[in-house]
Protein backbone atom coordinates (compact mmCIF):
# COMPACT_ATOMS: atom_id res chain seq x y z
CA UNK A 1 0.00 0.00 0.00
CA UNK A 2 1.13 3.49 -0.81
CA UNK A 3 2.50 5.14 2.18
CA UNK A 4 1.41 9.20 0.75
CA UNK A 5 -1.65 10.52 -0.53
CA UNK A 6 -1.73 12.32 -3.75
CA UNK A 7 -2.99 15.71 -3.98
CA UNK A 8 -6.63 14.86 -5.99
CA UNK A 9 -6.90 12.18 -2.84
CA UNK A 10 -6.41 14.81 -0.65
CA UNK A 11 -8.76 17.12 -1.81
CA UNK A 12 -11.74 14.27 -1.73
CA UNK A 13 -10.83 13.98 1.63
CA UNK A 14 -11.26 17.37 2.65
CA UNK A 15 -14.20 17.69 0.95
CA UNK A 16 -15.31 14.86 3.06
CA UNK A 17 -14.00 16.51 6.39
CA UNK A 18 -17.27 18.56 6.17
CA UNK A 19 -19.82 15.45 5.91
CA UNK A 20 -20.75 12.89 3.47
CA UNK A 21 -21.48 13.96 0.00
CA UNK A 22 -22.42 12.14 -3.22
CA UNK A 23 -21.11 11.94 -6.36
CA UNK A 24 -22.32 14.69 -7.55
CA UNK A 25 -22.25 17.31 -5.06
CA UNK A 26 -18.26 15.91 -4.65
CA UNK A 27 -17.63 16.51 -8.66
CA UNK A 28 -18.62 19.92 -7.72
CA UNK A 29 -16.82 20.09 -4.19
CA UNK A 30 -13.41 19.06 -5.76
CA UNK A 31 -13.45 20.96 -9.33
CA UNK A 32 -12.58 16.99 -10.95
CA UNK A 33 -13.86 15.15 -13.76
CA UNK A 34 -16.29 12.30 -13.15
CA UNK A 35 -14.43 9.74 -14.54
CA UNK A 36 -11.06 11.27 -12.40
CA UNK A 37 -13.57 11.52 -9.31
CA UNK A 38 -14.83 7.83 -9.47
CA UNK A 39 -11.24 6.28 -9.82
CA UNK A 40 -10.06 8.23 -6.75
CA UNK A 41 -13.09 7.52 -4.86
CA UNK A 42 -12.10 4.09 -5.62
CA UNK A 43 -9.18 4.06 -4.85
CA UNK A 44 -10.00 5.99 -1.37
CA UNK A 45 -12.46 3.05 -0.53
CA UNK A 46 -9.83 0.28 -1.57
CA UNK A 47 -7.40 1.59 1.25
CA UNK A 48 -10.38 1.74 3.74
CA UNK A 49 -9.87 5.84 3.98
CA UNK A 50 -13.89 6.46 3.28
CA UNK A 51 -17.23 4.62 2.66
CA UNK A 52 -19.80 4.30 0.48
CA UNK A 53 -23.49 3.76 1.62
CA UNK A 54 -26.98 5.43 0.64
CA UNK A 55 -25.59 7.41 -2.29
CA UNK A 56 -23.41 8.96 -0.52
CA UNK A 57 -19.26 8.90 0.21
CA UNK A 58 -17.88 9.35 3.88
CA UNK A 59 -14.65 9.27 6.13
CA UNK A 60 -14.13 6.23 7.38
CA UNK A 61 -13.88 7.00 10.99
CA UNK A 62 -14.25 3.55 12.20
CA UNK A 63 -10.73 2.93 10.55
CA UNK A 64 -8.89 6.73 11.10
CA UNK A 65 -5.94 4.41 12.86
CA UNK A 66 -5.10 3.01 9.44
CA UNK A 67 -5.16 5.83 7.38
CA UNK A 68 -4.97 9.00 9.40
CA UNK A 69 -1.07 8.37 9.65
CA UNK A 70 -1.13 8.44 6.14
CA UNK A 71 -2.70 12.18 5.71
CA UNK A 72 -0.42 13.36 7.92
CA UNK A 73 2.90 11.30 7.09
CA UNK A 74 5.68 14.06 6.48
CA UNK A 75 6.73 13.36 3.45
CA UNK A 76 3.04 13.12 2.08
CA UNK A 77 2.82 16.20 3.20
CA UNK A 78 6.49 17.41 1.99
CA UNK A 79 5.39 15.94 -1.46
CA UNK A 80 1.77 17.67 -1.74
CA UNK A 81 3.56 21.10 -0.96
CA UNK A 82 6.29 20.14 -4.00
CA UNK A 83 3.66 19.57 -6.21
CA UNK A 84 1.16 22.32 -4.88
CA UNK A 85 4.26 24.96 -5.23
CA UNK A 86 5.49 23.26 -8.69
CA UNK A 87 1.74 24.26 -10.33
CA UNK A 88 1.32 27.57 -8.75
CA UNK A 89 5.28 28.04 -10.36
CA UNK A 90 3.46 26.76 -14.06
CA UNK A 91 0.37 28.89 -13.48
CA UNK A 92 2.36 31.80 -12.49
CA UNK A 93 4.83 31.76 -15.28
CA UNK A 94 2.04 31.00 -18.12
CA UNK A 95 0.34 34.54 -17.80
CA UNK A 96 1.19 37.79 -18.60
CA UNK A 97 3.65 37.00 -21.63
CA UNK A 98 6.36 35.69 -19.41
CA UNK A 99 6.10 38.10 -16.88
CA UNK A 100 5.55 36.29 -13.09
CA UNK A 101 2.32 36.82 -12.10
CA UNK A 102 1.84 39.28 -8.81
CA UNK A 103 0.39 36.05 -6.99
CA UNK A 104 3.77 34.62 -6.72
CA UNK A 105 6.82 36.65 -5.71
CA UNK A 106 10.34 35.91 -4.56
CA UNK A 107 13.23 37.78 -3.04
CA UNK A 108 16.76 37.65 -2.51
CA UNK A 109 17.59 40.00 -0.41
CA UNK A 110 20.43 40.21 2.37
CA UNK A 111 19.23 40.85 6.19
CA UNK A 112 20.50 42.83 9.09
CA UNK A 113 20.37 40.55 12.20
CA UNK A 114 17.50 43.05 13.07
CA UNK A 115 15.83 43.28 9.83
CA UNK A 116 15.58 38.95 10.23
CA UNK A 117 13.50 39.31 13.75
CA UNK A 118 11.51 41.82 12.12
CA UNK A 119 10.43 39.48 9.15
CA UNK A 120 9.97 36.23 10.99
CA UNK A 121 7.92 38.61 13.22
CA UNK A 122 5.60 39.23 9.80
CA UNK A 123 5.87 35.97 9.46
CA UNK A 124 4.74 34.85 12.54
CA UNK A 125 1.78 37.33 12.47
CA UNK A 126 0.92 36.11 9.09
CA UNK A 127 0.58 32.91 9.95
CA UNK A 128 -1.50 33.74 13.41
CA UNK A 129 -4.01 35.61 11.18
CA UNK A 130 -4.30 32.53 9.08
CA UNK A 131 -4.98 29.84 12.54
CA UNK A 132 -7.25 32.98 13.35
CA UNK A 133 -9.60 32.39 10.14
CA UNK A 134 -9.19 28.52 10.60
CA UNK A 135 -10.35 29.05 14.17
CA UNK A 136 -13.42 31.33 12.85
CA UNK A 137 -14.26 28.53 10.16
CA UNK A 138 -14.74 25.93 13.06
CA UNK A 139 -17.17 27.93 15.02
CA UNK A 140 -18.79 29.48 12.38
CA UNK A 141 -18.38 27.14 9.20
CA UNK A 142 -18.74 28.81 5.26
CA UNK A 143 -20.11 26.33 2.88
CA UNK A 144 -17.72 26.72 -0.25
CA UNK A 145 -16.53 24.65 -2.96
CA UNK A 146 -13.08 22.72 -1.48
CA UNK A 147 -11.25 23.34 -5.29
CA UNK A 148 -12.26 27.35 -4.36
CA UNK A 149 -10.16 27.45 -0.94
CA UNK A 150 -6.99 29.56 -1.51
CA UNK A 151 -3.08 27.85 -1.15
CA UNK A 152 -0.66 30.34 0.24
CA UNK A 153 2.85 29.63 0.72
CA UNK A 154 5.06 31.94 3.26
CA UNK A 155 8.38 31.20 4.71
CA UNK A 156 11.98 32.09 4.52
CA UNK A 157 15.93 30.26 3.83
CA UNK A 158 19.49 30.95 3.25
CA UNK A 159 20.24 30.98 -0.09
CA UNK A 160 23.07 28.50 0.63
CA UNK A 161 21.12 26.22 1.74
CA UNK A 162 18.62 25.70 -0.85
CA UNK A 163 21.66 25.46 -3.28
CA UNK A 164 23.43 22.81 -1.27
CA UNK A 165 20.25 20.96 -0.85
CA UNK A 166 19.92 20.91 -4.68
CA UNK A 167 23.23 19.68 -5.34
CA UNK A 168 22.81 16.98 -3.10
CA UNK A 169 19.65 16.06 -4.95
CA UNK A 170 21.46 15.79 -7.85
Amino acid sequence: MRKTLLVVERIVLESLEVRARGLDELTEQTGLSGSLLRAVLHQLIERGMIKYSDFSYELNWENKENWLPIVRDRLGVKAEIKELFSSLVNKSFEDLQNTPSQHLKMKKIWLEPSEQVELERKIKDIDLFLEGIQERRKRKPVFEKTCGKKVIFYGSCAYQDLVDDMLKAS
